[in-house]
């Protein structure tokens, strides 16, 4: 079995990207199937964002917000914004993504994973999650502060 995560993770210049975007990618040394990036919202708050991988590429990550601990139910560990932002984010106790990007997403509408825009395999990995997360959802207008 070839590790795709392994491979993806090794074909990108994380120090070019931790230049450009100031974001800080580590794997799991415990469980290899978790990736953790951490990046900085429009207003200069840091999240970090825990990456659920087994199956990957070709199931969707499962995507969550996490505290310093990994916990994903602290309020505070999330990002709040206006009514179209929290149709994607929904806080604790929920806690998920709710894209056509994620499992969570899939979870709460199975039809989408035969949409257009939907996670395949062959043509997303993790850069266009950590590109949504960071351009769509925590550099947009809709992104206001974080939780509390």
């Amino acid at each position: 079995m070839s590790d795709k995560l392994g491979q993806f993770l090794a074909s990108q210049n994380w120090e070019l990207l931790r230049t450009l975007k100031g974001w800080q990618v580590e794997r799991d040394t415990q469980n290899t199937d978790v990736v953790r990036l951490t990046l900085s919202a429009r207003d200069g708050e840091r999240y970090t964002v825990r990456f659920l991988c087994d199956g990957y590429a070709d199931q969707a990550p499962g995507v969550q917000f996490i505290n310093a601990k990994g916990d994903t139910s602290d309020r505070t560990s999330w990002p709040a914004g206006d009514g179209a932002f929290h149709q994607v984010v929904h806080l604790p106790p929920e806690s998920f993504l709710c894209t056509d990007l994620t499992r969570e997403g899939f979870a709460h509408h199975s039809g989408w994973v035969t949409g257009a825009t939907a996670w395949k395999g062959s043509t997303h990995t993790l850069m266009h999650l950590f590109n949504y997360i960071q351009d769509d959802l925590l550099n947009s207008t809709n992104y206001q502060a974080r939780a509390k």
